[in-house]
């Protein structure tokens, strides 16, 4: 039956109802409605559905951190999951179900929400274009972040272990599996089993992409040594795979032990420090037919934050005072950034080859904060030089115990986000910051 037909079937004999009719169904219909999207699954299963988009796409404020950052965008009550573009996306649930909401990073205002009804979310992982939401049953639903609406829904290998989007790629493993989704539309490109000589794959740490290939961790692999000298310490390898055809591409032994591998570029990872034969630097090229280390002095107190093509960015644990770069060809220093006196330096961050980290006073456990102001820095990540200070107004601390330190916990889509350590998903106050006017 075509629509003019019931039209004519159910609105003629109606006059008095021609009109409010109509009005509701244009508003249905029209973009930006209040529910835009709706899917149901069963009378008792899980409903999903989408409320906007509303408006424009907001823009991003910039394409990299800021390297200025002294203009104030927004003050928060939460950190968000993740901005990308010009949106911040929260997570949050209600009686009914999990919800998931863009808000306008410039004026806070909801872009889209996601929502799940009698779901229990067991992770969420969001990319460039994507959030992947992960349910309690093991598969994966897709939301597209230009709309909010869900783009694909799809199984995953059980038990789901990890997941994440690496360019037009969502990587989804267990032990037994690694399968490679297209973020397109959720189809299976390939499958991977662990490679010849270990038993299973393990999620210790995201996937890397390099050129052409995934860098993923297996583990009890009989043939690599141990990390430590305890010889029941699990042997691990990093496994590259094929990008098109997930074929095993190499391997070398897996080092770490708490700390993650760093891509220096696309064919170079670094890990420092190493737990083997005395610590170091491993500095691994992956660009030949077998990958190459090379294992260069570090010291094993600091922890490396970030790397760029040549230098990595560390920091001491027990020792909050210094920042330092370590060369990448030879491991040698090249430079060294203090803390001012009676300051410390909180966790730094490093990005589009700056370091971002706050300048603070020392806090006594039991005393008040200090009174005076704390600053943001920006250095050079390559050469260690201070390229810009600001200082920052002071963040409401009620509700998140005995803060630690105030972090930098986004630094990218032109702004850069500061709130204290103790909670960064839950903080009192957040401060968003992106590209001071000239």
């Amino acid at each position: 039956m075509s629509m003019r037909s019931l039209w004519g079937r159910w609105f003629a004999p109606r006059p008095r109802l021609r009109v409010p009719l109509a009005v509701a169904l244009v508003l249905a219909l029209g973009a930006g409605g209040w529910q835009a999207y709706a899917r149901f699954t069963d009378d008792d299963g899980p409903r999903e559905w989408t409320k906007g988009p509303y408006g424009k796409a907001p823009a991003a404020l910039g394409k990299t951190a800021p390297a200025r950052p002294g203009e104030t965008v927004r003050r928060l009550n939460q950190v968000p999951e993740a901005i990308v573009g010009g949106l911040a996306l929260y997570r949050s649930y209600t009686p009914d179900g999990f919800r998931l909401t863009a808000r306008n990073v410039r004026t806070d205002r909801i872009y889209w929400q996601y929502g799940r009804d009698k779901a229990i979310l067991g992770g969420l992982e969001v990319g460039d274009e994507l959030a992947l939401l992960r349910w309690n049953g093991g598969d994966l639903t897709a939301v597209d972040l230009r709309t909010g609406e869900p783009r694909w829904h799809a199984e995953t290998p059980r038990p789901l272990n990890l997941y994440h989007a690496v360019g037009g790629t969502v990587l989804a493993e267990s032990e037994e599996e690694v399968w490679a989704l297209s973020a397109a539309d959720g189809k299976r490109r390939w499958r991977a089993a662990p490679p010849k000589g270990c038993e299973r794959w393990s999620a210790v740490d995201p996937p890397l992409a390099l050129r052409e290939v995934y860098v993923l961790a297996a583990g009890d692999c009989p043939d690599d040594p141990a990390v430590a000298p305890d010889p029941q310490t699990d042997r691990m390898a990093q496994v590259g795979l094929d990008a098109d055809t997930g074929a095993v591409r190499w391997r070398f032994p897996h080092d770490a032990q708490g700390q993650r591998y760093l891509p220096a570029n696309d064919t170079t990872v670094v890990l420092a420090p190493v737990r083997r034969d005395g610590g170091g630097m491993a500095v691994t090229d992956v660009s030949g037919r077998r990958p190459a280390t090379r294992t260069l002095p570090f010291p094993d107190r600091e922890r490396a934050r970030g790397t760029t093509a040549h230098t990595l960015v560390a920091q001491a644990d027990d020792g909050p005072g210094a920042l330092r770069g370590y060369a990448l060809d030879d491991g040698r220093r090249r430079w060294t950034h203090r803390a001012a006196k009676g300051t410390r330096l909180g966790r730094a961050l490093v990005a589009d080859g700056r370091v971002y980290v706050v300048e603070q006073p020392l806090q006594e456990v039991g005393w008040p904060p200090p009174a005076s102001p704390s600053r943001l820095l920006v250095l050079d990540a390559e050469r260690g030089g201070l390229r810009y200070s600001m200082s920052l107004p002071e963040l409401d601390r009620s509700g998140s115990g005995e803060p630690q330190q105030l972090v930098p916990s986004h630094a990218g889509d032109g702004v850069i986000a500061v709130s204290w350590s103790q909670f960064p998903g839950t903080g009192p106050d957040v401060l968003l910051l992106t590209e001071a006017r000239p």
